[in-house]
C-alpha cells in the first residue's frame, strides 16, 4: 500500500473531483521524482479517471505536464501504455473512442 493512499482517502475527492485529480497528479509526479515509475503510472491513471467528467483548463494543463514528465520514461511498458491510452489533444483520455 502506498503512503499516499491514506492521504487520498482522508480527502473528499468525490466532492471536489478536479481538486482531487490535481492532487493525484502531483502525487504521481512525486512518485516519478522518487523513481517509482509503477506507482507514478497507477496514480496518474487514477487522476485521469477522476478528471473524466470535469472540464478544466488547469486540470488539462496539469495532466499534460504529467504526460510530458512521464514521456521521459517511455521505455517502461506501463508508461508507454499510459501515454498511448491518454494520447489525445487534452491529455485526459476522455476523448478516446
Amino acid at each position: 500500500m502506498y503512503a499516499d493512499t491514506h492521504i487520498s482517502e482522508a480527502y473528499d475527492g468525490a466532492a471536489f473531483p478536479r481538486s482531487h485529480a490535481l492532487h493525484l497528479a502531483r502525487i504521481s509526479e512525486a512518485h516519478l521524482a522518487l523513481g517509482d515509475v509503477d506507482a507514478a503510472v497507477v496514480t496518474a491513471r487514477d487522476a485521469v479517471t477522476r478528471m473524466g467528467g470535469v472540464t478544466s483548463a488547469r486540470g488539462t494543463s496539469t495532466l499534460e505536464d504529467l504526460r510530458t514528465k512521464l514521456s521521459r520514461r517511455r521505455g517502461a511498458p506501463a508508461v508507454a501504455d499510459f501515454l498511448n491510452d491518454t494520447g489525445t489533444g487534452t491529455g485526459t483520455g476522455t476523448e478516446h473512442g
